[in-house]
């Protein structure tokens, strides 16, 4: 999928008549399925018409757990409210990125769907050199709000007294990843969770290469338990086997949230279904009673053992009820 991008496309050579292309997330949240990809693997050499000129049906979660490569999987949502200075925050950083956004739709031409396309006319913008400097500025503050909205969300207080709640259960655990937002999210997640009997670590893009591996050969053994991690997880590492997976910063995109859950529902010796636990801030652009994730959660709805969505006044207890931790009182 990454060669759907308008600069790694230009590797997608003409000359070869019979192609081929494997990709575990066909998708793309700009045009470059539809752009680059589907005409490049529908066309032969010279662009003739391939006679199998089609995209072959892959593995979803339903063949995938019928055929026994995918671990059966638990999901949980939990959500949580902002304190009152981030709620504040997070309505004026709202606000101003939807000004900016309907004005770069109505006023400058930035196509509204697909959210990358967007981006990719927001960001083009943003970079100067137009007739007109107002819109420049206006890419930029676009820009400004949506990175320090989507950090506060990322790093919300009451995210990490949530994550602090689900330590008996990242306990339970043999290894458990959590994905963030953000490298310093991923420091104090890490500082959280290991604020205890549970051996946890950030890793980030900052570790060197040794040290990255060191700490992976480290999760394999068992030495540490939990890894905190931003996007440098999401794909291209091989991570060992984890049964739970905890989310602190969901992602808009589709295939993110498959490639996170990939990490987590590998079959494992004795049968156990994987765990997934999803946290959310209530009534922003997170909650899936917004419309958030729809197509994601649409699509393991189906599929997994159970998916409980737990109500704002959840206790310990009932998550770790859920979980199956012993000794949790009912």
């Amino acid at each position: 999928h990454h060669y759907g991008a308008e600069k790694y496309s230009q590797a997608l050579e003409e000359a070869f008549d019979e192609r081929l292309g494997l990709t575990a997330t066909y998708e793309r949240s700009d045009n470059g399925v539809a752009e680059f990809l589907a005409p490049y693997f529908s066309s032969g050499g010279s662009g003739r018409a391939g006679r199998h000129g089609a995209v072959v049906a892959g593995c979803d979660y339903e063949r995938g757990l019928a055929d026994g490569i995918l671990a059966r999987f638990r999901v949980a949502l939990l959500g949580v409210g902002f304190s009152g200075g981030e709620q504040e925050q997070y309505e004026e950083l709202d606000s101003m990125a939807g000004r900016a956004r309907s004005s770069l739709i109505n006023s400058y031409g930035c196509p509204p769907e697909p959210f990358g396309e967007f981006m990719r006319c927001v960001t083009a913008l943003s970079e100067g050199g137009n007739e007109d400097g107002r819109v420049t500025r206006l890419s930029r503050r676009y820009l400004s709000a949506f990175t320090k909205r989507r950090a506060l969300l990322a790093d919300c207080t009451r995210k990490l007294e949530a994550l602090r709640m689900l330590k008996p259960i990242l306990a339970q655990t043999e290894r458990a990843l959590v994905f963030t937002e953000t490298i310093e999210s991923a420091e104090r997640a890490a500082r959280t969770i290991g604020q205890g009997s549970v051996p946890a670590l950030a890793y980030t893009s900052q570790l060197d290469r040794h040290e990255r591996g060191s700490i992976l050969a480290d999760f394999r053994r068992g030495k540490i338990r939990v890894l905190a991690a931003p996007r440098v997880l999401d794909e291209g590492v091989d991570v060992p086997e984890a049964d739970l997976g905890v989310i602190l910063a969901a992602s808009h995109s589709r295939r993110q949230m498959i490639q996170r859950m990939g990490r987590v529902i590998r079959p494992n010796a004795d049968g156990r279904p994987a765990n997934f636990i999803i946290l959310y801030v209530r009534g922003t652009s997170e909650d899936p009673g917004e419309g958030a994730h729809g197509a994601f959660l649409e699509e393991i709805t189906g599929v997994a053992d159970d998916m409980k969505v737990f109500p704002e006044e959840t206790k310990a207890r009932d998550l770790l009820k859920w979980y199956g931790v012993r000794g949790a009182r009912q």
